[in-house]
């Protein structure tokens, strides 16, 4: 008995072996620069066409509501200088998301309320490199939630699909007095028109037959293949909202369901694809993760570019350089990203 089960754990062994990825990603960490010092929020950054880089900071204030800030970065992502505001006067605007368009348009979407009378995904457009934005379109909005705070819009981020379209995803509880009541989905709109008109909105990410689960805070990437990976949180159940994936041909049909678990993720996952084809994802968990095969094996990079652990401080993830991503964080009011070389020996 004894010699079977040790035979049988060799071969289990070996199999494990045969079947785990080979590659093992280092990255390095390393500088870390500072893009707004003080009183700033949900931080995301965009790449012009001429190389150099533009980020996205709430700003807050102690006499009026949240505005958001436009700062501009070298082609390298070092040096930065305030650039341009939004504001929406007795508004409150915050989860700023840039978009640069093939044209070099600049679209800004972003959440707008005034708490318990009325919630709006709002897209501005910039056709002068982000100095000033117009109002574009109204993406999705609830201008009738009776006094509730729990019947918003939420996050809003931007994708351009293979075929021309541009892809929205968001947060959505606009469903919670339906039946079956959905107490929040992940759903997503499609405009052929660059967000001047959007088509009606899908569910994409849905408790099936309705209930208490919260999927929300959607990305997506397409990857090396084609594909588009989507990952997003599901809050319920679990306070730190555990954060899953799905994979779309197209990145406008889905699988039904709550998607596939992703391993050391929690709350508000952000993901990229790199030039070379490796997919990396992020999250309040604070670790880096990646995939080269579509999702069927993650792996967590061994150190994690903000040594935070889990908080709500709304990481995202960028290539920097051919070699190189940044991990922008808010770290105690102050905006910031760290950088990190891959080791090119590893990238596939």
């Amino acid at each position: 008995m004894r010699t079977s089960t040790r035979l049988k754990s060799v071969v289990l062994g070996v199999a494990l072996l045969l079947i785990a990825p080979a590659v093992v990603a280092q990255v390095s960490w390393g500088e870390t620069i500072t893009i707004v010092e003080h009183d700033a929020g949900w931080a995301r950054m965009a790449r012009l066409p001429d190389g150099r880089w533009l980020a996205v900071t709430t700003h807050f204030h102690k006499d009026r509501p949240t505005t958001l800030a436009i700062s501009i970065g070298d082609a390298r992502a070092r040096n930065w200088r305030p650039w341009s505001m939004v504001a929406e006067p007795g508004r409150m605007i915050d989860n700023g998301e840039l978009f640069v368009m093939p044209d070099g348009r600049i679209l800004l979407g972003m959440r707008s309320l005034i708490d318990g009378k009325s919630y709006r995904l709002n897209l501005y457009a910039s056709d002068d490199q982000a100095r000033s934005f117009q109002f574009l379109s109204t993406i999705d909005a609830n201008e009738a939630p009776a006094g509730r705070n729990d019947r918003g819009v939420w996050e809003p981020v931007l994708t351009l699909l293979e075929d021309g379209s541009l892809s929205v995803l968001y947060a959505d509880e606009t469903l919670a007095d339906g039946a079956p009541s959905y107490n929040q989905v992940v759903s997503q709109r499609l405009s052929s028109d660059g967000g001047k008109t959007w088509q009606a909105k899908q569910a994409i990410v849905k408790q099936a037959g309705g209930g208490h689960l919260r999927p929300g805070m959607p990305v997506m990437a397409r990857l090396k293949d084609g594909r588009y990976l989507l990952v997003f949180e599901t809050c319920g159940d679990d306070k730190h909202c555990p954060v899953s994936f799905k994979v779309s041909a197209d990145g406008r049909s889905w699988p039904e369901g709550l998607g596939i678990l992703l391993p050391d993720q929690r709350c508000g996952p952000q993901i990229m694809t790199t030039t070379q084809g490796r997919t990396f994802v992020t999250s309040c968990q604070n670790e880096v993760s990646w995939t080269d095969d579509a999702g069927e094996h993650w792996q967590r990079i061994a150190e994690p570019a903000w040594p935070f652990g889990f908080r709500h401080s709304w990481p995202a993830i960028y290539q920097t350089g051919t070699h190189e991503i940044g991990v922008i964080n808010i770290d105690m009011g102050s905006a910031r990203v760290r950088f990190g070389r891959m080791d090119p020996a590893a990238t596939p």
